[in-house]
């Protein structure tokens, strides 16, 4: 982090006004945050509460306090250097009816009582095109706002992308929220006099120069059990707004500190960047077909961020990320013609649009491959490194053989199967982490609790696969629901299942486990209402909070500063609660 970032941050703790709780500082704290349900009290006065939610440098905030004395106006980011704008100017503007909190808002509810909260503004959130729980406007976030806005409370999205727009319009439209104003040009409309407009952020003066029309949508939040999250194709912006064209740049943006979404961004781009286009096609294509099929790229993003948590930069882990996914992706191979898996992320498994073959020749290249971008580390690493790797490679080979043999056996304990998946998910994104700080620098001692902390993230990522199959969005998981519980795969919930099974349910159980022809339906549907008869859900729920808090415990050891740990708290946080 730069000095500049520092004093920013060390200024911003001297404003009363501001209030910095991150993810991480509000898990540690034994105490909620103390001025919930207690902001009127701050502010001195009975006003109306408006929220600003990804503020930035806090400008809009600070003019809508300016324009409307009567409300009092809380600007609400992650990015504290960027934050300090606003709220200096407003400390030296002496403004009462202005305040600032920097923590993450998926956790905003931490901060608000119900009830306290009378607006919510929304300006210029990034679209989030590939990740619905991201918007800012989803049924999650809106499940969340009703937490702490009054009924009949007012949100406002502006926004320049056509997406963010026309989706919010659908989600409102699939709930039934009643809507005040709606338009997809707002300096060319009715409104074009109301006071409101007359502020203009740095960059919306830039997109109207560019030519961008402005988007505005308010609607009325009234309260409801249940929430529609809309069905519809929208087609993804073919522009990139100011401030997000660093996605995606391979060389020159790795010399700055990027945040999570811009690392994948570098991913995804060196991975498209990789030449396949090579002699015989009939193994290469094969490669680049899947790795054109996406992923959550977690582990070859971790171990960039890891180097840059240590070095404030992440090219030097570049060649041994890519060497990562390239080898994460070889094992996907050779695991779907095992499972007999037809489908991967929502495209025809290598076996089944080609052959089994084909997949195995193309899978042995890719390892090799694998190997041979690993050796473009640093010299003074490749020992290190090389030792993870192949270690890796190994523990993952016998982790899917456990998984073989766990087929034929019907006495499979919990503990062994914990240990199956610690081999065959958890040590490959321990691994990536542990290079990526070794690539950085660091200490022998931090590199090792990050490995301890993707152990356990690992852990709990691959319960999640296992509640997912079961209980998850078909759209969402990317493959069909119930899996696992056809092929009668032996996972956390079928073993929990037959060890707490009474007699009646372990004989109705057994039935289901037996059976050679069955219609697909019926057998996940009945071996889903026996998991939930037995709570199986719920141990499997506590089981992944237990890891999620060791992953924690580690991560608070690593000797440095909290601020350059946060991204990797909220990459945990964010694990636990993935649809996909």
């Amino acid at each position: 982090m730069g000095k500049n970032k520092l004093a920013k941050f060390g200024e911003m703790e001297t404003f009363p006004h501001v209030f910095q709780y991150t993810f991480s500082a509000m898990r540690e704290s034994e105490e909620s945050f103390p001025m919930k349900g207690k902001w009127n009290e701050f502010f001195g006065n009975d006003n109306p509460i408006v929220l600003e939610l990804g503020c930035g440098k806090g400008e809009y905030t600070v003019a809508l306090a300016e324009l409307f004395p009567e409300k009092n106006f809380i600007g609400v980011d992650i990015k504290g250097a960027r934050m300090w704008t606003g709220a200096k100017a407003s400390y030296q503007k002496g403004m009462k009816n202005v305040a600032f909190i920097r923590t993450n808002i998926e956790i905003i509810d931490a901060f608000f009582a119900q009830d306290e909260v009378s607006e919510i503004w929304l300006t210029f959130p990034d679209p989030q095109m590939k990740k619905v729980r991201k918007r800012l406007t989803s049924t999650r976030f809106m499940e969340l706002y009703q937490r702490m806005v009054k009924d009949g409370g007012l949100i406002h999205l502006k926004t320049d992308s056509n997406f963010m727009f026309q989706y919010t319009c659908e989600m409102v439209k699939a709930n039934n929220y009643k809507v005040l104003f709606q338009n997809d040009d707002l300096y060319h409309s009715d409104f074009s006099d109301d006071k409101i407009l007359s502020i203009k952020t740095f960059y919306e003066q830039q997109w109207l120069e560019r030519g961008l029309t402005i988007k505005h949508i308010r609607f009325v939040l009234d309260k409801r059990e249940r929430f529609v999250e809309p069905d519809v194709e929208i087609e993804y912006d073919s522009y990139r707004s100011y401030n997000r064209t660093r996605r995606g740049l391979v060389t020159d943006d790795m010399e700055k500190e990027l945040n999570f979404e811009e690392t994948l961004g570098v991913v995804k781009k060196a991975l498209k960047d990789l030449n396949w286009d090579i002699e015989p096609h009939g193994l290469y294509d094969p490669i680049a077909y899947v790795l054109s099929l996406g992923g959550k790229r977690i582990r070859p993003a971790c171990a960039l961020m890891a180097c840059q948590m240590f070095s404030g930069n992440s090219k030097a882990a570049l060649y041994p990320a890519l060497a990562l996914e390239v080898f994460h992706n070889f094992t996907l191979l050779h695991d779907d013609i095992m499972d007999k898996a037809d489908m991967r992320r929502g495209q025809p498994t290598v076996h089944m649009k080609w052959n089994d073959n084909t997949a195995i020749l193309s899978g042995d290249a890719m390892l090799i491959k694998a190997y041979q971008l690993l050796a473009k580390c640093d010299p003074k690493d490749f020992q290190a490194i090389i030792d993870i790797f192949s270690r890796t490679a190994v523990e993952v080979c016998e982790g899917q053989q456990y998984d073989m043999d766990f087929e034929s056996r019907n006495d499979v304990s919990v503990s062994e199967y914990m240990e199956m998946i610690r081999l065959k998910t958890a040590v490959l994104l321990a691994a990536s982490l542990q290079i990526g700080a070794i690539c950085g620098g660091a200490k022998a001692s931090d590199a090792k609790l990050l490995y301890q902390y993707g152990i356990a993230i690992g852990l709990a990522f691959q319960l999640k696969d296992d509640l997912l199959d079961v209980w998850g969005d078909v759209k969402k998981f990317g493959k069909k629901i119930g899996g696992d519980i056809c092929c009668n795969k032996k996972t956390f919930l079928l073993i929990n299942a037959c060890e707490k099974a009474d007699a009646e349910q372990k004989r109705e159980l057994e039935r289901w486990l037996s059976m050679e022809q069955f219609d697909r339906d019926e057998k996940v549907a009945a071996v889903t209402k026996l998991y939930e008869d037995l709570g199986i859900k719920s141990l499997a729920e506590q089981s992944m909070r237990d890891y999620y808090d060791r992953s924690i415990e580690a991560l608070d050891k690593l000797s440095v500063d909290r601020e350059r740990k946060e991204i990797f708290y909220q990459l945990a946080y964010d694990l636990m609660y993935r649809e996909d």
